[in-house]
């Protein structure tokens, strides 16, 4: 089998139609990623699906037959090791939760404003425009900004599926 090394030197891209055979190659590897990403989500979602109708039926028979089981050896401990995993009972206090962020938002602003916590964020397209601005009228360069030279950029890019 020819190693990519053995190959370089037997082909090179000195014409349209190996540029073509080269892009081709590119874009049936970027499609088959596509691909292969979206069957490991299906799977993904649908072994967790499966996993989450196990629970539903088993999980509490599984409580009630470690608790027994736990029972046998005296209660003196709270975890059974199997060779599949370890079951383990733990203590879990009581607690407070807040279930609706914007309800609990609204009440605090209402009711408890030292609360609320504003977070300040730049406004970057309008800090980029004064500094365009700035820089023009007074050759002031803003902090935070930085010069970046022209340049010519390559890309290649594909039509993804949906496109066409």
């Amino acid at each position: 089998m020819d190693t990519i090394e053995e190959r370089r030197e037997e082909f090179h891209i000195t014409s349209e139609a190996a540029a073509l055979w080269y892009l081709r190659k590119l874009a049936n590897l970027e499609a088959e990623t596509r691909r292969v990403k979206c069957q490991a989500e299906r799977l993904v979602a649908s072994l967790n699906s499966e996993a989450e109708s196990l629970k539903r039926v088993y999980q509490g028979e599984l409580e009630h037959w470690v608790r027994e089981e736990l029972a046998k050896k005296g209660n003196r401990r709270k975890t059974l090791h199997t060779l599949q995993g370890t079951l383990r009972f733990r203590h879990v206090p009581a607690r407070l939760s807040i279930e609706e962020d914007t309800a609990a938002l609204r009440f605090a602003a209402d009711n408890l404003p030292a609360l609320v916590v504003t977070r300040q964020e730049l406004d970057r397209a309008a800090y980029l425009d004064e500094a365009k601005r700035r820089l023009e009228e007074t050759g002031e360069l803003m902090e935070g900004i930085e010069r970046v030279p022209e340049r010519e950029a390559f890309t290649v890019s594909f039509a993804s599926p949906e496109d066409n």
